[in-house]
């Protein structure tokens, strides 16, 4: 684990030289403090804590006990990624706030370097409401002890509590990055080049812009203790167009299935042309001709990812390994492959979203409200398939353990006359029609090796 954590701080997300520094190293030009936020009511609102530079660095620290604030970015930022080093004091509560107002009303990547506290949570500050408040860490009393947190959101802690103290240098200088795109936003945060945390906001809440700010927080006396941060430096970012890869994905192999205009590499599940148009980037399956769309191609193990939105009463699903598309006698083409249901229902058994279709119930039901778009990815390596909706991990099987047909593990019944450990590990990605329209874009999929 540790040395996938090593190797992660080597390969930052965007090439360094597309960065442009915002922090000179010897002035507060393009800066300056705010004292409009909650955390400077000390002051009453007259100063925003105490900000200098020494050694390269922005210092900051309350002015007078228990008086915070924020320094913030004359320029205002929309879609971007924003890196900078930290060697902060551990006590002080801090935070790297995104698209920031005066009054400190931001998405902050969370820098609450302090016993219970974490870094590069994500926080909805001021009138954002603390929402999102999602984390996969807190610190014990000591700075090289975390505790886990389990997450609602992916991923889970990627560093082991008992390799932080070699992953995190406390004292020395540490990269924090995160980046906001879009609105609403998509938010990821790294430490040292390993992700951390990503949300999706599913409502437009806050402006488009804002500025890059760090905070002191307000309360109790830290006059003595210090926040510090050099090498400040952004990017500049644009959406990504519904069905393209961006280059990072390119990288990382991931290829396009579908092109958002054209039916190309797409069919009935008994061959024929789909009747259903392309609608809005979208492939629908509804009324198409068959009883799935599915890719011409088969595949064997990789992660799929896409975004689908539904209508009202909608059953639909996500066939992955269908081996076949000959439907055996008395049986439909369901019976050859795994599904991963969709559907209009606020449940979490074996037929709501996120299950894998009357084998393995999701932990939770992560879907969207209709009319919504929900992203999905579903990973097939050998016996195992993962499901992450709208970045919450809700499934994980092994087929090894379906030994018996219509069986599962735990010995209950399931409709299928199949023994899933014997199920053929590649085959056909459908799209099912169930009786309502429902839409899929942005269809990728990464192949995998089997180790």
């Amino acid at each position: 684990m540790l040395l996938c954590c090593l190797v992660g701080i080597t390969g930052p997300t965007v090439a360094e030289e597309a960065f442009i520094p915002i922090f000179d190293g010897k002035t507060l030009a393009g800066w300056h403090a705010s004292s409009k936020t909650g955390h400077s009511r000390a002051s009453k609102n007259t100063s925003g804590g105490k900000w200098v530079i020494e050694d390269g660095a922005i210092i900051g620290s309350q002015d007078i006990p228990g008086n915070g604030g924020i320094i913030i970015t004359d320029e205002q930022f929309g879609d971007f990624e924003v890196a900078l080093e930290m060697r902060n004091d551990f006590g002080p509560d801090s935070g790297l706030f995104l698209r920031s107002t005066e009054d400190g009303t931001a998405f902050q990547a969370m820098i609450d370097y302090h016993a219970n506290g974490n870094l590069m949570g994500l926080y909805g500050e001021g009138r954002l409401g603390a929402r999102p408040s999602v984390m996969n860490f807190a610190f014990r009393d000591k700075v090289t002890d975390i505790r886990e947190i389990t997450s609602p959101v992916s991923p889970s802690l990627p560093v082991l509590p008992e390799v932080w103290a070699k992953f995190w240098r406390h004292g020395e200088w540490n990269e924090l990055r995160a980046s906001i795109v879009g609105n609403p936003p998509h938010l990821i945060t790294w430490i040292n080049g390993v992700k951390f945390c990503e949300w999706q906001e599913t409502e437009r809440r806050h402006p488009d812009t804002g500025g890059i700010a760090l905070q002191v927080h307000g309360g109790g006396d830290l006059t003595k203790q210090f926040v510090r941060y050099r090498n400040i430096r952004v990017k500049k970012l644009s959406p990504t167009p519904d069905n393209a890869l961006t280059d990072a994905e390119r990288r990382e192999g991931w290829l396009l299935l579908f092109d958002g205009k054209t039916q190309v590499g797409w069919m009935n599940s008994d061959r024929t042309a789909p009747r259903t148009p392309v609608q809005d980037g979208a492939l629908n399956p509804h009324r198409a001709g068959h009883y799935m769309l599915v890719h011409t191609q088969q595949w064997s193990n990789y992660t799929l990812a896409l975004d689908f939105k539904i209508t009202p009463h909608c059953n639909s699903g996500i066939f992955v390994r269908t081996a076949s598309l000959d439907a055996r006698p008395g049986k439909d083409i369901g019976f050859n492959g795994l599904e991963i249901a969709i559907d209009d229902t606020f449940g979490a058994s074996f037929h709501d979203s996120g299950a894998l279709y009357d084998l393995a119930k999701p932990t939770r039901n992560a879907m969207r409200p209709v009319g919504e778009w929900n992203h999905i990815e579903v990973t097939c390596r050998n016996s195992l398939i993962e499901v992450v909706l709208n970045a919450d991990k809700v499934n994980s099987v092994d087929l090894a353990k379906f030994t018996i047909t219509n069986k599962r593990p735990d010995g209950s019944q399931h409709k299928f006359d199949v023994a899933f450990r014997d199920h053929p590990q590649s085959g056909y990605i459908g799209l099912q029609d169930h009786g309502s329209p429902c839409w899929f874009k942005n269809i990728k999929i990464k192949p995998l090796s089997s180790h």
